[in-house]
């Protein structure tokens, strides 16, 4: 439908590009990584500035309960369609200050952790809610990653688009080999590091373990790399399982 033709250009989620969480009270979702919002913004739009961008945010600052710190961020975002600029909102938030309880069995006392990234976290919120009213991420915000089934169709959808470019790639450049260089998979080894630090649980370890093997076997990776990387997650398990 003409209606939705944007929607559905933008609704598509890489699986490879999102990473599960879970909050406190047992809560958990899917979270779609900010840089593949931006790509598509920039595949459909144009460069950030041009065919699409955000207006200057706007934080506010909010006690809350045992002494906690929020912060909230509320965006205008534009992006360019029939020669004009169209705007939507979106509002974020994080913690700047979390209280953690006191947890007698480990000898764990009473504490405050402060986080000089919140404000960043609650701009990327806000910016990641702003987008999603022109469809961008919707099959993960509509609930469509809670199916296993749909999820691999994604996967696969997407495994041959970039089959397709890295092709495309290679006849350019003349070279028939499609082997990811030691840098590039060293640079994903320290972003594994990075999305490890968000996983609070053997659920979220295992869940981010399956993104990263199928981003390891669609690309390529060496046995070396691959192994390294499963180590990183059984040493991430182990931590969680001690710290529970």
């Amino acid at each position: 439908m003409e209606n939705t033709a944007l929607w559905d250009k933008l609704g598509k989620t890489d699986p490879a590009h999102t990473k599960t969480f879970k909050r406190a009270g047992g809560f958990s979702g899917t979270a779609i990584k900010p840089m593949f919002s931006y790509r598509r913004l920039t595949e459909e739009f144009g460069p950030c500035g041009s065919g699409w961008g955000v207006n200057e945010p706007v934080f506010q600052v909010v006690p809350g309960q045992n002494n906690e710190v929020l912060v909230f961020c509320t965006v205008s975002g534009w992006y360019m369609l029939d020669g004009q600029a169209k705007t939507v909102y979106g509002v974020g938030g994080d913690k700047v200050v979390t209280y953690i309880k006191a947890n007698e069995q480990y000898n764990r006392p009473e504490r405050w952790e402060n986080d000089d990234e919140a404000f960043k976290k609650a701009f990327t919120d806000a910016l990641t809610n702003a987008f999603k009213l022109v469809g961008v991420g919707a099959d993960v915000h509509m609930g469509m990653f809670d199916d296993n089934k749909y999820v691999n169709s994604m996967r696969a959808e997407f495994s041959g688009q970039q089959q397709n470019q890295n092709d495309q790639a290679n006849q350019s450049a003349g070279d028939t080999s499609s082997k990811p260089s030691a840098a590039h998979q060293k640079r994903q080894l320290d972003e594994i590091e990075k999305e490890l630090l968000d996983c609070h649980s053997v659920i979220t370890v295992n869940a981010c373990a399956e993104t990263w093997k199928h981003i390891a076997n669609r690309d390529g990776w060496s046995r070396d790399y691959k192994q390294a990387a499963s180590e990183k997650f059984e040493t991430r398990r182990k931590a969680v399982q001690e710290a529970a």
